[in-house]
């Protein structure tokens, strides 16, 4: 069950780390595009031997970034709630 975001109600991961076939779907890419134009900008997480992992907030990063958009520091994460 995926929860919803606030206040646009968009439907959120529940999951704040995605292995990389998750992450390209989550960007809306496939992971060939994914490894070819974000693996070099995001750092990934190395959580277990012989995997990397992305983290939702480095990717949302990684989007406002590209898009233009400047973070407001005053908007609090969705996970910022869970920490």
């Amino acid at each position: 069950m995926a929860n919803e975001c606030q206040p646009s109600k968009l439907v959120c991961p529940t999951k704040r780390i995605l292995n990389m076939k998750e992450a390209a779907s989550y960007l809306g890419m496939s992971v060939t595009t994914f490894r070819e134009h974000v693996v070099p900008k995001v750092a990934g997480i190395k959580l277990m031997p012989h995997r990397i992992s992305y983290d939702i907030e480095a990717l949302n990063r990684f989007i406002d970034k590209a898009s233009g958009k400047e973070p407001d520091p005053r908007e609090d994460s969705f996970w910022d709630k869970y920490r």
